[in-house]
């Protein structure tokens, strides 16, 4: 019987977890519904998958959920940026197989394209957004425009902090200085 309250004990920790992890990352990187629901799933099942080496005569299960919730939104976090940094975009030409200078290195074209005309796109909105982020930048001072271009060229704030070559402190500090200008410029989600 006291093995079945520390399962449910455990249960409920872990959706507890699981629920919080989730908003915090939703709230931190704006998360689109199915991405948020995705992800507590994705946490929920590694907690349950991991209730074998829950101890309680170790730690309770809040810590113990809380704990492993925290580190596994991390690497799932992290997958899913570097995820989205290998997406290529193809667009130049795919070479003949008989041209004398084929060497063959486009083997593999077909995994590396996106096929855009899958997507519907609102054409208006992205060229007013170009129009706006084009403002932004004649606007930016020169420290500005150099974080823009470094974060443009990073696209994970970690690698883009140790390149930057300032503190972590004075990095994330000129983060939300580019972002509160970019605001003024109506970008909201995208800053």
């Amino acid at each position: 019987m006291k093995s079945q309250a520390i399962n449910q004990t455990y249960l409920s920790a872990a959706l507890a977890a699981a629920a919080t992890r989730t908003y915090r990352a939703a709230a931190r990187l704006g998360l689109a519904r199915e991405e948020r629901e995705d992800l507590q799933q994705e946490l929920l099942l590694d907690l349950i998958e991991r209730a074998p080496g829950f101890d309680p005569e170790r730690a309770s299960a809040n810590t113990y959920t809380g704990v492993v919730s925290e580190h596994r939104t991390g690497e799932l976090l992290a997958a899913r940026t570097k995820d989205r940094a290998r997406l290529c975009f193809f667009s130049g030409m795919r070479e003949a197989s008989n041209d004398e200078y084929a060497d063959g290195s486009n083997q593999d074209y077909a995994d590396n394209v996106v096929p855009m005309w899958a997507e519907d796109y609102d054409l208006f909105s992205d060229s007013a957004a170009l129009f706006d982020l084009q403002k932004a930048i004649a606007f930016m001072t020169d420290e500005q425009e150099a974080l823009c271009h470094l974060l443009v060229s990073h696209q994970y704030l970690p690698d883009a902090c140790k390149a930057s070559g300032v503190s972590s402190a004075t990095f994330y500090r000129r983060v939300e200085q580019l972002q509160m200008h970019l605001r003024m410029f109506g970008f909201r989600s995208a800053a």
